[in-house]
């Protein structure tokens, strides 16, 4: 087993804690047997020190467990788990200070319930490998969670894109044009920026941008759409006006992730772009007129897209982030799918849920659905111009229901696939009195069919996100309660 030093001084604390609970000895009088203080004990328990040669001496004889023992880093049957989850790195790879956890807790916690957590690394294992999951996926899954905790709404960065507008004279209604960003990053920044068809490098268009550290230059393919091009530019003054430091994407799309940093900071200056190209002020009121409808108008959700400089995507990964603050919508979920005409095949390209209380199982046959939906009705009719289409989804026993919003559109640069951008709502009380055009019966229906086979697996795994945040959430309402 390869242990840094950290680590081992979690195993050292943790069998200090052991001995001293099977000699039936509180703190005090543990304090009292060694002649060392309370404070002292505590903070070696936790973990956080590691005691000197002779300092261990007085602990093993005080506790009568011979000294290599107490040193050793092999862990008995109960202790094994941790010494499992300490070598598999796990908690290496989950940013435990951005969930506000205590890692010596954590491992305490584990600990404490050996068997179950046996039970639950053995299973992360199967899923993993069952799914794949490689390192760049966690990553992903960790940043969902992150995003589900917070309901994907971030008030610092809303408060800087403000700022920003206010400090450059920016609209905070209709739209900010690529070539305003890029003039702030030549002039506020020192950026150097180069667009470029890349027609010699036919290899290279599917490439948005390149950015060189060194030379603080972005090379930006000149083929993009302006509000491809907006969005890019929007995003590199977050990575600045917002001051990121640590791994940041170099190229976009990305080859591939390299570390949770990469996977945060690219995620906090996209969120910061779509602020500052989507100010809630003015959206806060088109929703609201919107919402007021008593029948379902897909032109006018665009007649709102379309004053913004934005894609699809990012206005409706906005709505996400806009509607749980300002409308008490809680429930929803986003999804995009990417179809393939060639190949004849949608695939799931992103998803964010952000109900906790949601049937796992209904999760899963729901997004079954919605790609069926995609599949057979909203890919099938596409066309060049921007689309809106709404559905209903119920199950079977109509005990849950959901009305899902999706834009659609061809990709310009393919004409072979296009995508589908979704947001849902559950049909609850607050959903039916807040948004007129859910009594519309106009909406078609589509019922959710179970195939209890296809969807078992995707629901276990499901099970083990929702265990890992509750698993988050607990240890730090735990850490919360001990400082109070």
């Amino acid at each position: 087993m390869s242990l840094n030093d950290e680590n081992i001084k979690l195993i050292f604390g943790l069998k200090l804690k052991q001995f001293r609970t099977v000699k039936k000895l509180s703190l005090t009088e543990f304090a009292e047997k060694s002649g060392l203080s309370i404070s002292y004990l505590n903070e070696i328990e936790k973990g956080k020190k590691y005691p000197k040669t002779e300092k261990i001496s007085t602990l093993a004889a005080a506790l009568d467990v011979p000294y290599d023992k107490l040193v050793s880093i092999k862990m008995d049957k109960q202790l094994a788990p941790v010494g499992d989850i300490l070598n598999s790195r796990l908690l290496e790879e989950i940013p435990l200070d951005l969930f506000g956890l205590d890692k010596s807790k954590l491992v305490a916690m584990i600990a404490n319930a050996p068997l179950k957590v046996t039970a639950f690394i053995s299973t992360i294992s199967q899923v993993a490998n069952t799914y794949n999951l490689t390192q760049e996926n966690f990553y992903f899954a960790m940043l969902r969670s992150y995003q589900e905790m917070n309901e994907n709404y971030f008030e610092e960065l809303e408060k800087a894109a403000e700022k920003f507008r206010n400090e450059y004279n920016l609209p905070s209604s209709g739209v900010i044009t690529s070539e305003i960003l890029r003039n702030i990053l030549l002039a506020s920044f020192g950026y150097r920026v180069e667009e470029n068809d890349l027609s010699d490098y036919p290899e290279l268009t599917h490439i948005r941008s390149v950015y060189i550290e060194e030379a603080k230059k972005i090379l930006v393919n000149a083929r993009m759409a302006e509000n491809q091009k907006a969005f890019l530019y929007a995003k590199e003054i977050g990575y600045q006006f917002l001051q990121i430091s640590g791994e940041r994407a170099l190229m976009t799309p990305w080859p591939r992730a390299t570390s949770f940093d990469h996977v945060l900071n690219n995620s906090r200056a996209s969120y910061f772009a779509g602020a500052l190209l989507i100010s809630p002020e003015v959206l806060v009121k088109q929703l609201t007129d919107f919402f007021a409808s008593e029948k379902w108008n897909g032109e006018k959700l665009l007649g709102i897209l379309s004053s913004y400089n934005s894609s699809p995507e990012m206005f409706i990964i906005r709505l996400v982030n806009v509607i749980p603050k300002y409308f008490g919508l809680n429930g929803m979920f986003f999804l995009r799918y990417d179809y393939s005409r060639a190949e004849n095949e949608t695939t799931l390209k992103k998803q964010l849920h952000l109900s906790r209380t949601q049937n796992l199982e209904n999760v899963s046959l729901l997004r079954e659905h919605c790609k069926l939906w995609a599949e057979t009705t909203i890919f099938s009719t596409i066309g060049e111009d921007r689309q809106a289409h709404c559905q209903r989804f119920s199950t079977e026993d109509g005990t849950q229901s959901f009305v899902v919003i999706a834009l659609s559109r061809a990709m310009k640069r393919n004409p072979d696939a296009s995508l589908a951008v979704m947001i849902g709502f559950e049909e609850n009380s607050s959903f039916q009195k807040k948004v007129a055009f859910a009594k519309d019966a106009s909406i078609e229906t589509s019922i959710m069919a179970q195939d209890e086979r296809k969807l078992r697996s995707e629901a276990e795994f499901l099970q083990i996100q929702a265990a890992m945040r509750r698993l988050m959430e607990n240890e730090k309402q735990a850490t919360v309660g001990e400082l109070t």
